[in-house]
C-alpha cells in the first residue's frame, strides 16, 4: 500500500512500529495530510484501533485496495 500511495503522488511516512492502535501510514499531499490503517482481505480493526479512533479528533481512513488508497488521495486533493 506504501508504493501505491507514493505512485499517486503521496508522501508516506510508516507509524506501524507505535503499535498500541495507532494507525499504520501518515500519508500527505498538496499539503493535506491523513492516517491510514491498512487492512488485507476481510481484516476488521481490533479493540486498540477502535478505541484509538474513536479518540482521535483529526482525519484517519482505513483501506483494503489501492482503489480505496485512490479514492483517500481523490479526497484529499479536493480539500
Amino acid at each position: 500500500m506504501v508504493d501505491a500511495f507514493r505512485s499517486l503522488g503521496c508522501s508516506v511516512l510508516s507509524l506501524a512500529a507505535l503499535g498500541k492502535g495507532v494507525p499504520d501510514l501518515l500519508v500527505a499531499i498538496n499539503g493535506n495530510t491523513t492516517l491510514i490503517e491498512i487492512k488485507s482481505g476481510n481484516g476488521k480493526e481490533n479493540d486498540l484501533q477502535i478505541k484509538w479512533a474513536a479518540d482521535w479528533k483529526g482525519d484517519r481512513s482505513v483501506v483494503w485496495t489501492t482503489q480505496d488508497a485512490a479514492n483517500v488521495v481523490k479526497t484529499l486533493c479536493s480539500m
